[in-house]
């Protein structure tokens, strides 16, 4: 692929974070990957893509507190531009012949916001993104802070026809409370959806809103709140045919919520639905959750400190196994005896980053555990470190040490898990790891705590700016491994770049208006990668959320093998984006196997790779 770009910026400013992880991606790009060759053939992509359904317009905008209702067929009246502010499609589960979703709204207003301890001032990147927060016409329900959340939808999909029908349940006074739906899990008959409740106050969660539906024929069975947690992010019927859930426990610790994890195993039916016996009880917040042979395993998260900026607590965070799971399932009895199977910090050498990272992907396949990471954003692991030792008062130093903290996402492989011959092998990631002494204020680069190589590759499968093992799913005997890809996010993300990390106003400027416009055209969306086998490196699916650049990675994937399908719950952002082509919100894509096509590459020509860094005057001394 060439990319002709010429950008032209004037000054040797030193540019931010977002700067720093982005052009360090196109710099890995334009040294280390070039075009297939054409005597060595290597595979490619195999999936058709056809959309499904994408967020509708939800309002009219006109500039920061000015918006107004669609018309009934979406369009806006003069002087209004559409507006959608659908994001995520951020759960799924199975039910026979239908896929279930729930949706959640403006990720990036809310993030930044959910993750620190003030208001954000309002910003608008015209015709890419806007965030109001106390401006918004959500700020009336949920707050200033999060006052671009919306209610989320539920979405019930046929699977045989793609129709989609909107069977949110709007009169539940719950529902209507609840900012996004984070997890959904199925079994049988019965279907879970897993939200937010609103918060009151910084740190002040009220629970896990539970929203259960009768699956084959999408009627509510009504809703609960359940104080005893904080989030989920979903479930999975284990081997003995029971269902089970994994959420961050609702205990409190110095003002911040959500120390431990819980799995629940479902005791109830449709008569009675919100049954539940708590079967597992962890150190860590449990998040992704999946079944290897005859046991469950949970993707573990610590803590993290709105009040200082994310800095992390009760890390590190750890992948954990259940006990075999005998006839009848885990009872109260095994709560207490998950086993932690590996941690950050057996990787990582730095003793403050080895602990602020935490645990995304994971899944078992042909009888090994795959498992990734996930750095938010680059931010607990610097804020982690400043939170320790300090934050450096010059822009230049603060901008070293995102770069030095970043972990982009690593890919473990675990063998035999549990048992005496367990074995890690690391696949993405990296020989060595920046590593920051406080005496000296410098960094130093040491081997990883494993002392391995890489088996395939660097980490982000060669993009720092792939910040999160996303999701990892089967399908037709092969691994899919989706990424969120933070390239695509530099224009819209610029302003909280700079409220995160101090940065200068001409840093926001040249991410915002400079660097962020090149990457979206030429590293833009989100990834996904499929291994055909364990012993060779992951083939490349897409590089640029299936042909959408404003969607920054598959959210959620949901199999239906006996269909020979897969949707991809995409995650989407650029809410001032309402076009045909690079259209912003969420969109539910069909995926489906068919003829393997030519290899992608992350290959950016040296002469676009040249103007991008020389055109905002890099100078970050990395």
């Amino acid at each position: 692929m060439t990319v002709g770009i010429r950008i032209e910026a004037r000054g040797g400013r030193r540019i931010g974070l977002a700067v720093a992880t982005a052009m360090t991606a196109v710099l890995g790009a334009v040294a280390g990957a070039a075009p297939a060759s054409a005597a060595a053939p290597v595979p490619g992509p195999i999936l058709d893509v056809t959309e499904t359904a994408h967020a509708q317009v939800s309002e009219c905008y006109a500039g920061i507190g000015l918006h107004t209702a669609p018309n009934p067929d979406g369009t806006c009246p003069t002087g209004y531009q559409q507006k959608i502010d659908g994001g995520y499609v951020w759960a799924a589960a199975r039910s026979g012949d239908y896929g279930y979703f729930g949706t959640l709204a403006n990720v990036l207003c809310g993030g930044i916001s959910t993750f620190t301890a003030d208001v954000p001032a309002a910003h608008e990147v015209p015709g890419v993104n806007s965030c109001e927060y106390s401006q918004s016409s959500g700020a009336a329900t949920f707050g200033p802070r999060i006052g671009d959340s919306r209610t989320p939808q539920v979405l019930r999909v046929n699977a045989d026809s793609q129709k989609a029908e909107d069977i949110s349940p709007k009169d539940d006074p719950l529902f209507q409370n609840t900012t996004g739906l984070r997890g959904a899990a199925a079994n049988g008959d019965i279907v879970f959806m897993m939200g937010l409740k609103q918060p009151t106050a910084l740190d002040a969660r009220q629970g896990v809103s539970l929203f259960a539906f009768e699956g084959r024929t999408g009627r509510y069975l009504g809703s609960q709140l359940r104080t005893d947690l904080v989030t989920g992010r979903g479930g999975v019927q284990g081997p003995d045919g029971n269902l089970y859930l994994a959420g961050r426990t609702a205990n409190s610790t110095g003002g911040a919520s959500g120390l431990g994890g819980s799995i629940l195993k479902w005791t109830g039916s449709l008569e009675d639905p919100f049954r539940f016996e708590k079967v597992g009880d962890l150190p860590n917040d449990a998040g992704y959750i999946t079944v290897v042979g005859n046991r469950l395993a949970v993707s573990g998260w610590m803590g993290v400190l709105p009040s200082k900026k994310s800095a992390s607590y009760s890390g590190p965070s750890r992948i954990w196994m259940s006990p075999e799971i005998g006839e009848g399932g885990l009872t109260t009895a095994d709560a207490a005896n998950w086993k932690s199977l590996f941690s950050w910090d057996d990787y990582d050498p730095d003793p403050v980053v080895g602990k602020s990272i935490v645990w995304g992907g994971i899944k078992e396949w042909r009888g090994d555990l795959y498992v990734g990471s996930y750095n938010y954003a680059g931010m607990t692991s610097v804020t982690s470190l400043w939170n320790e030792y300090g934050e450096p008062t010059d822009e230049a130093t603060r901008l070293r040490d995102v770069a030095k903290a970043n972990r982009a996402a690593t890919i473990f492989k675990i063998s035999d898990p549990g048992t005496s011959k367990q074995k890690v092998t690391l696949l993405y990631g990296e020989s060595a790891l920046p590593v920051y002494d406080p005496a000296s204020k410098t960094w130093s680069t040491k081997p990883n705590k494993l002392g391995q190589t890489p088996k395939f590759g660097p980490s982000g499968f060669g993009n720092p700016a792939n910040m999160y093992s996303w999701t990892f799913t089967t399908f037709q005997d092969k691994l899919y491994m989706s990424t969120a890809d933070a390239t695509g996010l530099m224009t819209p993300s610029a302003f909280t770049t700079q409220y995160s990390y101090g940065t200068s106003d001409a840093t926001a400027t040249a991410l915002e208006k400079v660097v962020g416009p090149a990457l979206f055209k030429t590293m833009g969306g989100g990834d996904v990668y499929r291994m055909d086998d364990p012993d060779k490196p992951a083939v490349a699916e897409t590089l640029n959320g299936f042909g959408n650049r404003t969607q920054h990675g598959v959210r959620v994937f949901l199999p239906f093998e006996d269909k020979g399908f897969l949707w991809a719950g995409m995650a989407g952002s650029y809410n001032l984006k309402a076009t045909d082509k690079d259209r912003g919100g969420w969109s539910l894509d069909k995926l489906t196997p068919g003829a393997m096509r030519s290899p992608l590459t992350n290959y950016i020509s040296p002469d676009a790779g040249k103007a991008v860094l020389g055109g905002v005057g890099l100078g970050m001394g990395l």
